[in-house]
């Protein structure tokens, strides 16, 4: 069943992310015109909300202060797409901070159980002015890696359901590349 529940919130995901896509005939700008201005040199203030208290009592349209890292999935960036994936560093624990492991990508927090993963982990969109997902990732952009901490400010996606958290980033602060 757990399975079935991942596979469904990785096709949600797969969907949001084809919805930047340009019409036919219609070209894509080049990826420097592209760089989300929503990165900030200063972390947003107030009070991060840790993501299970979050994905339990905020709904769609909920402005919200996240805290965390780039991690809880295999690939938690998307080609070509400005998504990446947040897990919760109260939840999810990198599999490089547990003794004995030498997991190559420690990211994907594959030490922690299936519904661990799924409770602590956001997926982070970043909107063009037409309210589309950028066509652009942001692996690299301003530092932004596997694994950095980063403080998110925005709204709970219209999108967002109980089995995928989207929330459309409104500031991104890379505290830790």
């Amino acid at each position: 069943m757990m399975r079935y529940t991942i596979i469904i919130a990785l096709a949600a995901v797969g969907l949001l992310t084809s919805c930047g896509k340009p019409p036919p005939g219609v070209e894509t700008p080049p990826a420097a015109a592209q760089t989300p201005d929503v990165f900030v040199a200063t972390p947003p203030e107030g009070e991060p909300v840790p993501v299970p208290e979050a994905r339990k009592r905020l709904s769609p349209g909920d402005e919200l202060l996240l805290q965390g890292r780039v991690m809880g999935v295999k690939s938690p960036f998307v080609d070509d797409r400005a998504v990446f994936v947040l897990g919760d560093e109260g939840t999810l624990t990198p599999c490089n901070a547990m003794p004995g492991h030498g997991c190559p990508m420690p990211w994907d927090t594959c030490c922690d159980p299936l519904a661990l993963r799924r409770s602590g982990t956001a997926t982070i969109q970043v909107l063009g002015a037409d309210g589309r997902v950028l066509a652009r990732g942001l692996k690299g952009v301003e530092g932004l890696a596997e694994l950095s901490r980063v403080v998110v400010a925005g709204k709970v996606a219209p999108t967002s359901t109980e089995e995928a958290f989207v929330v459309s980033a409104t500031a991104i602060h890379v505290a830790e590349p």
